[in-house]
């Protein structure tokens, strides 16, 4: 049954040499390329909108859709990544590839059609998820375990995609051992992948202080695809240290732009690259206070609901100080007493 829906569904996912010339090339070998996280539970459509407005990202990677026990359809998909062709927030746009979660390559590879049809210019599988709910569904992290599952999932998602459709999977260095990504990367390679994103540390590391840049150095020395390189990249500094130690060009910035929301700029400059804005603050403390008022800006259809603001606003807030003390007390002030989003902003202009 999955075999023929799966041929049914790829008939109508077509083409022209037209449509295909329009397609963005997300990773190319000889472009430095910036990549927006995807980060589960604060990285949602209207957090990318804002980072869209403040720029300096080349695409971002949406939240996963988790696939189960049965093909998700196209209308399931754009509800749950309704910016998925454009901005449903604000007016600027982030171009975005949409990553899965599963551990079956034939309803994987369906959905991954479904995901096309819906818009989807190009797809990522996720193997790096360390959730324990995740985990416990045979998906994400838990995968790492048994690469020839991750060659089997990526080549049946390749193949059941037109060519034009880039393929990519992101994973981490392995369950414990960092050592193991080695043959890790050789599979995600070997399933067809476009390129591969790795995030520097294992399973049972989580987010703990320290990566493993090494381990990166050496699997980008091994493959022939591109690499892009993913953890605690918080400054411009940073990923410079990491293009040293790597040699990677390509780079995925997550936990670090909820700091910064201007740190792709500040990365742009550092590079040389284009696309800087000219009215960037200086003061990680101003940049912070603008971000969460042009988030509130941008969200102001969701006014209705006059919680929905600070709420988002205390969850970013929390990230921020897992991560850094660096928080304006005004700021911290605003986010535990504000109870709607006037409150918010009145609070952290001191009024």
């Amino acid at each position: 049954m999955v075999n023929q829906a799966l041929k049914a569904s790829r008939s109508g996912l077509s083409f022209s040499c037209g449509e295909e010339k329009r397609f963005m090339l997300f990773i190319e070998a000889n472009r430095t390329a910036l990549v927006l996280a995807p980060m589960e539970g604060v990285m949602d459509a209207p957090m990318r909108a804002l980072i869209a407005d403040l720029g300096g990202f080349d695409f971002g990677v949406s939240e996963f859709v988790r696939v189960g026990q049965s093909v998700i359809t196209a209308k399931q998909i754009l509800h749950e990544i309704p910016d998925l062709n454009g901005p449903v927030f604000g007016s600027a746009k982030l171009p975005l590839q949409l990553q899965l979660l599963g551990d079956s390559p034939e309803l994987l590879a369906g959905t991954a059609i479904e995901a096309c049809i819906a818009g989807a210019r190009a797809i990522d599988i996720n193997f790096g998820c360390p959730a324990p709910t995740i985990l416990r569904r045979s998906g994400g992290a838990s995968l790492l375990r048994n690469p020839k599952a991750i060659t089997e999932i990526i080549r049946s998602v390749r193949d059941a995609l037109p060519s034009v459709i880039p393929v990519s999977a992101k994973i981490r260095l392995g369950w414990e051992d960092p050592n193991d990504v080695d043959g890790i990367a050789q599979a995600v390679q070997e399933g067809g992948a476009n390129w591969i994103t790795i995030h520097a540390r294992t399973k049972q590391e989580g987010y703990r202080p320290g990566v493993h840049w090494d381990a990166v150095a050496r699997v980008r020395s091994r493959l022939s695809i591109p690499v892009v390189a993913n953890g605690d990249l918080f400054t411009a500094e940073d990923v410079a240290r990491c293009e040293a130690e790597t040699g990677c060009t390509h780079f995925m910035i997550g936990r670090g732009i909820l700091k910064n929301p201007f740190l792709a700029h500040d990365v742009r400059a550092s590079r040389a690259l284009h696309a800087l804005r000219e009215d960037i603050p200086l003061q990680l403390d101003d940049r912070l206070r603008i971000s969460i008022e042009r988030y509130a800006a941008i969200t102001d259809d969701q006014a209705a609901n006059a919680g929905f603001v600070p709420s988002r606003v205390k969850q970013w807030i929390r990230m921020v100080r897992d991560i850094s003390d660096s928080v304006p007390h005004q700021v911290l002030t605003a986010v535990k007493k504000a109870r709607t989003t006037s409150e918010l902003l009145n609070l952290m202009h001191g009024s």
